[in-house]
């Protein structure tokens, strides 16, 4: 039985829609032409907020099972039971795109839509239709926040050993996450820090406020990056590495695992020797470029 709770699920919200939205127009017979016209038109609205309305309700036999902690994939677990009716529900919003577009870009519908699905936080955030958001109970995102496109806000993580994480993430104010960018369960994204386009962020990884995290860069499990600290682009961070307030990674930059850089000049310490080889190698090229173009002046 438990396994055709997702098909119930969906036959419940389909079917439920389409009997919402169609009922006015079949019980039109004898109306003129132009109420029936009318109420044709008001037939999608209807199936929107049928829609939505259906998959929210449902979902709330669900919504206790989207806590944080590490449960069993399986069917016979109450909390995974409880979360595959609540996921259900959510995905069949999420990848109904032309209403899910709808939903957001109406301000009212997109708090409603938020709301019912157990979400708390501000409305007052940017998201798209592909920007990959699930668990809603489990986010906290102030205002201002951009969530591009293609980005994923991953607050579960499928294990190999059969069990999935799940944790709360964070944004805060006008903070950023990039195109293509990835963020792990637990993560914490301060106010106006920025998460550059197709960079990756473990689990548990505390972004603390104006930091920026360059393009394509990998921060593993359990980093630091305090207040105003920067990561080069194409950089990895090793596990639990801590970055200290102002410091500033150069392009490329590969820090061990548990490595402490509290200052700039901890810096030199910890950039790998291949680093500085290209470092130096472009400085030579500069210089041979700076010395033809000089004498060619």
């Amino acid at each position: 039985m438990v396994n055709l709770v997702p098909t119930i699920i969906l036959v419940a919200i389909w079917i439920g829609s389409f009997a919402i939205a169609g009922t006015p127009v079949l019980s039109l017979d004898h109306a003129s032409l132009l109420v029936r016209l009318l109420s044709f038109s008001a037939l999608p609205i209807l199936f929107l907020f049928s829609f939505v309305l259906i998959s929210g309700s449902i979902s709330l036999l669900g919504k206790s099972g989207i806590v944080s902690g590490k449960f069993p994939r399986e069917l016979n677990n109450p909390i995974y039971k409880k979360r595959r009716i609540y996921t259900t529900c959510w995905t069949t919003v999420f990848y109904f795109k032309p209403l899910y577009a709808t939903v957001l870009a109406i301000p009212a519908l997109k708090k409603m839509t938020f709301g019912i699905f157990g979400y708390r936080g501000s409305s007052k955030f940017t998201v798209y239709p592909d920007t990959w958001i699930r668990d809603l109970p489990l986010l906290k995102i102030q205002d201002g926040t951009y969530l591009s496109n293609r980005a994923t806000i991953g607050t579960n993580l499928c294990l190999t050993d059969g069990n999935i994480f799940v944790d709360q993430v964070s944004f805060g104010k006008d903070s950023m996450l990039g195109h293509l960018a990835m963020v792990g369960p637990g993560t914490k994204v301060g106010d106006k820090s920025e998460i550059g386009v197709g960079a990756a962020l473990g689990i548990r990884v505390n972004v603390h406020e104006n930091v920026r995290v360059g393009i394509c860069s990998m921060i593993n499990h359990g980093v630091i990056l305090r207040k105003n600290s920067t990561v080069g682009n194409h950089s990895f961070l090793g596990l639990r590495v801590e970055l200290g307030e102002d410091v500033n990674l150069p392009a490329g930059a590969n820090i061990p695992a548990g490595a402490v850089i509290a200052t700039q000049d901890d810096v030199n310490n910890y950039i790998t020797s291949d680093t500085k080889i290209v470092d130096r190698h472009k400085e030579r090229l500069m210089e041979l470029f700076n010395e033809d173009h000089s004498s060619t002046a």
